[in-house]
């Protein structure tokens, strides 16, 4: 039977997400950042299905094999999980795999929906960050601390409120096991680079600019102090994009990252 673990269970499919590569899983379950878990069983799992807060998306590991997976998740999906995403507005269900071997059991799970599939590359820190210059000669590249957030000088604060409560509980939360940087241009953030998914020494990292201020270099400027810093205190930095965003890929590279693995996003539609 599917059943929804509270957080205070987690623990029992640790022995499942230990070994997953996707940091954003074991960062959910280690509780750092918020999500769900659904099991194949309640007492001894061996698959499950993580809702991952911060993407909006779902990472299925485990037993690819699973006889209650198999045969009961589309329907639990149909029942009790897509209702609630469309309370939210969510159009898709996104679920992240090792395409060996979920690839057939997904496609065979949701044989009765039109499955879409793609890559995802994820990056790691492999050489140091290159020396990047802005299109200004002066960046005013400034450290998210708690006096910061506590000020509220900034006219867009809830701008970075919302980015960081996206992956957290808490901006305390994310200050506790995070960090990040922007770019401040007339009390304004216009390009962001923080900690979104935090587990052991491995930090996912989230950027964004604002789309007026994008070609001045100010994205690769937050994410080369970020993966500095990164250095410093021996944090291994993970970046994941898709193969089609190669600006993304391009500022990875600029920064000293390179491919570490790729895993499979596959989504249906919501009607």
């Amino acid at each position: 039977m599917i059943t929804e673990l509270n957080k205070s269970e987690f623990y029992k499919i640790r022995h499942i997400t230990d070994k997953c590569k996707n940091i954003e899983v074991r960062a959910v379950v280690s509780g750092n950042n918020p999500g769900g878990v659904y099991v194949d069983h309640p007492t001894e799992p061996t698959a499950a299905l993580i809702w991952i807060e911060g993407q909006k998306g779902f990472q299925i590991v485990g037993d690819a094999q699973s006889t209650t997976f198999i045969t009961e998740l589309a329907e639990y999906m149909r029942n009790h999980i897509e209702p609630k995403l469309q309370e939210q507005d969510i159009k898709w269900v996104e679920i992240g795999l090792d395409p060996d071997p979920w690839d057939k059991t997904i496609q065979n799970i949701f044989r009765k929906r039109h499955i879409s599939s793609d890559t995802q590359h994820v990056f790691t820190l492999r050489g140091k960050p290159q020396h990047i210059e802005s299109q200004n000669s002066v960046v005013n590249i400034q450290r998210i601390d708690r006096a910061l957030l506590k000020s509220r000088r900034l006219e867009n604060q809830s701008f970075l409120e919302k980015k960081i409560l996206r992956f957290w509980d808490s901006t305390d939360a994310f200050l506790e096991q995070g960090f990040g940087y922007f770019v401040e241009d007339n009390h304004n953030v216009v390009s962001l680079c923080f900690s979104a998914f935090v587990v052991d020494k491995t930090h996912a990292i989230d950027i964004e600019t604002l789309e007026e201020h994008k070609r001045r270099n100010y994205g690769a400027a937050v994410a080369q102090a970020f993966v500095q810093e990164c250095l410093q205190k021996g944090i291994r930095p993970y970046w994941d994009c898709t193969p089609e965003n190669t600006g993304s890929i391009r500022l990875a590279e600029k920064v000293g990252m390179s491919p570490d693995f790729d895993y499979q996003i596959s989504w249906y539609g919501l009607s």
